[in-house]
């Protein structure tokens, strides 16, 4: 059975729109125009409150109110609440970053129609990728390097890790960071992403996220077992997922979507699986459960080519692939990098799974594995197979396998109902609504009989919903972000 599949449609043409200042001479007229675009505007205080060094006892930032990180600002054995409509800046002069040690607690939940923001501190339109460094939130969590991840950040040494499975770091919803992944001086490779994730238990909730302009990566995911819902991440100029160091959590309704960004690097995934970006390579293995994503690469606009690879996995990470669409990488839309991976296709535990995928508009093969001899899975540790010899294509497609068969991808489909000239276009002046087209019959049903109660079960592969209800529509993200003037 057919169903749904993903378009990009244009609701709201706004021409000259931005945060100016008449505009709240009328608030009618303010609020229309923020609902119509879909990314709601915060108003705040023009003159910031300055946090530096750290936060020890518990503290709240204010609705309305601006504040700007001065240097690596951490809070340890306290709670920081962050309200609805708060703006944190990152100072550009100075290495900055808001760090929750695993000692503390944040609660930061806006809504949709005032989320919190953190961004640069650089006036509208100078603002760019890198001006700050972004928020790390470590937690109590296990994860495959003794359960004591160590992170550097700027000459700060923090440790992220324990035996709390379901532990919570607190809550993190509706919240934008933009422009930020500058990473670390000290080169650590954990902190190069704009939200990071430490050995996070999953007891936190991480959902309604928007990541944009990281001059790294976008949302790190090292060790732990969050669940993580509903996360755009945006215009990364590396990758828009990392996930590593033993994370054995639930992912859902992520959207990678590259747009015209270039980057120095090559063979750059959206999505990358590895068991120890750092340290040994120890249990619990990195083995993430991802249902309903959608990565739109590098050639699905005109940008850079290097962006040519839909999902990564390599360096003994293994997952669990289910319902996701996967479109525009000139390269594959699956690479498995390495002879243990593709020993995992056959694994009684951690055994890799891609199933019920839809691939589109990628290079020829869609799909490879780096090992040798690349013709004969048996010889190479690959999935068992009847005959004695076989390829990847027969573990994918699902034929004449014993123990590991994969089922229901899907390889072909024409994919018009894209609108990729508006998607591709202007987004800040023309705000498009990000939906599944529900005349459009092109991709083949979901499946979700192997996922666990953490999943949703909308009826569509990748991760936006129909006009009337999708979490991106008319709600909470920004396109404007570089020429947004939030101060009143």
């Amino acid at each position: 059975m057919k169903r749904n599949i993903l378009l990009f449609a244009i609701a709201v043409s706004l021409a000259a729109m931005g945060c100016q200042k008449n505009l709240q001479d009328n608030q009618s007229i303010h609020d229309q125009l923020s609902n119509d675009m879909g990314a709601q505007n915060i108003t705040v205080d023009c003159t910031p409150i300055v946090l530096s060094g750290s936060i020890t006892t518990n503290t709240t930032l204010l609705t309305g109110k601006t504040y700007l990180l001065d240097g690596i600002v951490d809070v340890k054995s306290a709670t920081l609440t962050i309200q609805p409509g708060t703006l944190i800046l990152g100072k550009s002069s100075v290495a900055s970053a808001l760090v929750i040690d695993r000692t503390a607690q944040i609660n930061a939940v806006g809504t949709a129609t005032s989320p919190i923001v953190f961004t640069s501190d650089k006036t509208a339109g100078t603002r760019a990728a890198g001006d700050w460094l972004g928020l790390f939130i470590f937690g109590n969590a296990p994860n495959n390097q003794s359960n004591a991840l160590g992170f550097s950040i700027e000459g700060n040494s923090y440790t992220a890790g324990g035996t709390l499975a379901t532990s919570s770091a607190g809550s993190l919803q509706y919240v934008q960071v933009h422009y930020a992944g500058k990473g670390s001086s000290t080169g650590d490779r954990l902190t190069e992403s704009a939200l990071v994730l430490g050995s996070i238990g999953s007891g936190m909730t991480i959902r309604n996220i928007q990541i944009s302009h990281s001059q790294k990566d976008g949302l790190g995911m090292y060790g732990g077992t969050v669940g993580v819902k509903e996360v755009f991440s945006y215009k990364s100029e590396r990758i828009e997922f990392p996930i590593s160091q033993g994370y054995r959590g639930n992912i859902q309704s992520i959207l990678g979507f590259k747009d015209n960004v270039t980057t120095a690097a090559t063979n750059v995934a959206m999505v990358d699986i590895s068991n120890n970006l750092i340290g040994t390579n120890n249990s619990p293995f990195t083995y993430p459960t991802i249902s309903n994503a959608s990565l739109l690469g590098g050639s699905y606009c005109t940008g850079d080519g290097d962006y040519n690879r839909g999902i990564v996995i390599r360096e003994n990470g293994s997952a669990q692939i289910y319902n996701s669409v996967i479109e525009g990488f000139s390269q594959y839309g699956l690479y498995l990098d390495g002879a243990a991976i593709v020993a995992k296709t056959q694994a009684v535990t951690d055994q890799l799974i891609f199933s019920y995928n839809s691939l589109h508009d990628l290079g020829s093969p869609q799909y490879a594995a780096n090992f040798a001899p690349a013709s004969d899975w048996v010889t190479g540790n690959g999935c068992r197979l009847i005959p004695t010899a076989g390829t990847m294509q027969n573990w994918i497609d699902g034929t004449a396998h014993v123990n590991c068969t994969q089922a229901g991808n899907q390889f072909l489909f024409n994919a018009t109902g894209y609108y990729k000239n508006s998607l591709c276009g202007d987004k800040c002046s023309t705000f498009p609504n990000l939906y599944v087209d529900e005349v459009n019959t092109e991709l083949d049903a979901p499946n979700y009989t192997m996922l666990s109660g953490f999943f949703d079960q909308p009826d569509y592969r990748g991760s936006l919903q129909s006009s009337s209800d999708t979490w991106l529509q008319n709600t909470w993200v920004d396109f404007c972000m570089l020429s947004r003037n939030y101060c009143q």
